[in-house]
């Protein structure tokens, strides 16, 4: 299956750099149009951004905080902590825990006690744990998962299964201690099928009180299928493919959160209003666009991260 997927993803890289070179798209990659300044922010709900894995501070400030502060939004940005025993292939939960006191700590500071919540690939498992079993539903207005892995993720799925998670040369940011592990908490967390991911989406994936916007896109890859970043059940939540809203606009897992087009389409949601994006890059009828790259059925066990 490994030489499959692989294929797979090179056909599909192909398809994608003939397709943005054709269309122009390749200079949009990361970073989207100017955002004019929004409503005040004392008219919006404050946003908490769980920032993902493979962001520092400084990074989630320019990508995803500077422009939604734009947009009118007051943002904290929650980060992953340096230090090796939070490594997310360590603990999902340890983060979540971190997450809860973060959040107590704006509570105290400000005296705000709901917020929006925007969480991005592993930080939107952060987001549900907390959300499910650190008080995080008693400040929760709305919730935003960007490619969140609602089902689990598929790569500690078959590392799991190959009885060694995570794999040897993921571990060199790993405590000592964990090192000798076979499978380390963080992949029991985080396994698509495994037991902690099952207590975490029954009886419902989509808690009560709260609404859900699932952002996904067709070029996923580090999560694929996109399917699995949606809910599914009784709750009150949207899943949506950016590439429904804007064909052309080149949405990927490791950008999703960078984009103006993307960024738009959060604050249409977190305002109240029709979803819309305002899109990166026209889609001309009947001229080729993103939409017609076939979506991977399964993940590459090659990608970088997830």
């Amino acid at each position: 299956m490994q030489a499959t997927l692989g294929g797979n993803m090179r056909s599909q890289s192909v398809m994608l750099v003939y397709l943005l070179v054709a269309l122009g798209l390749i200079s949009v990659m990361t970073a989207g149009a100017p955002v004019a300044s929004a409503r005040p922010a004392r008219t919006l709900v404050p946003l908490i951004y769980v920032a993902g894995a493979d962001a520092d501070l400084a990074a989630a400030n320019r990508s995803f905080a500077d422009p939604m502060r734009k947009r009118g939004f007051t943002v904290h940005v929650f980060t992953y902590s340096p230090a090796p025993e939070y490594s997310p292939l360590v603990t999902i939960t340890g983060n979540s825990k971190r997450l809860e006191r973060f959040v107590d700590r704006i509570v105290a500071q400000t005296g705000q006690r709901r917020f929006d919540v925007v969480g991005v690939s592993q930080s939107g498992m952060i987001t549900r744990y907390w959300l499910k079993y650190f008080g995080g539903d008693q400040h929760a207005r709305k919730v935003v998962l960007l490619s969140g892995i609602v089902k689990g993720s598929p790569y500690q799925a078959a590392w799991v299964r190959q009885g060694l998670c995570p794999p040897v040369n993921r571990r060199w940011n790993m405590p000592a201690r964990y090192r000798s592990v076979r499978i380390t908490p963080g992949c029991y967390e985080q396994a698509q099928g495994s037991t902690k991911v099952t207590a975490l989406n029954t009886p419902r994936e989509a808690l009560e009180g709260i609404d859900y916007l699932n952002v996904s896109t067709t070029l996923e890859a580090e999560a694929a299928p996109y399917q699995q970043n949606f809910m599914a059940g009784p709750g009150r939540y949207r899943n949506v493919l950016t590439q429904d809203f804007c064909p052309n606009d080149p949405v990927l897992h490791s950008n999703i959160y960078a984009l103006s087009s993307v960024h738009s389409l959060i604050s249409s949601f977190l305002r109240g209003q029709k979803l819309q994006m305002r899109c990166m890059v026209a889609a001309p009828r009947g001229a080729p666009n993103l939409r017609q790259i076939p979506p991977l059925s399964d993940p590459p066990v090659d990608a970088p991260f997830v």
